[in-house]
């Protein structure tokens, strides 16, 4: 794992140059920082639960906008993709189940899986679409 850089901070490294998409990624990092910040201010027991059930209510919004549009332009690593959206739903889903049995003490590791994640999906999955969605006037 690589050492945690909180807040993360939105670059144009992690932008595909397509609005909805890009709204929709930061949008996401701002959860993370949310999460991070009650981690920092001792508010994990108030916020953690709230900010987790927020965080993957919003990666199910996010990947069904992103596979709306593989089904859409026919998005020839469609399947991969998919694959690794449910990779992440599953993992989520374990770090919930985890937090509902040893609490906050969870939310470091959650955090750094998140933010490496998040970073290697924008650029080995996400980057690959960007031709196919701007050939077919998505911007």
């Amino acid at each position: 794992m690589q050492e945690s850089n909180y807040p993360i901070a939105w670059t144009e490294d992690y932008s595909m140059q397509i609005g909805e998409i890009d709204a929709q990624h930061k949008h996401f990092i701002s959860i993370l920082n949310n999460l991070y910040s009650a981690l920092e201010k001792n508010e994990l027991k108030q916020k953690a639960e709230y900010i987790l059930k927020d965080l993957a209510n919003y990666a199910v919004n996010h990947f069904a906008t992103e596979e709306k549009y593989f089904d859409l332009y026919k998005y020839e690593f469609a399947d991969e993709h998919r694959l690794e959206h449910k990779k992440l739903l599953e993992k989520v889903g374990v770090f919930m189940d985890r937090f509902s049995s040893e609490g906050t003490n969870i939310v470091p590791e959650l955090l750094d899986f998140l933010e490496d994640w998040l970073v290697q999906h924008l650029n080995n999955q996400d980057k690959r679409y960007v031709d196919c969605f701007k050939q077919n006037g998505l911007v």
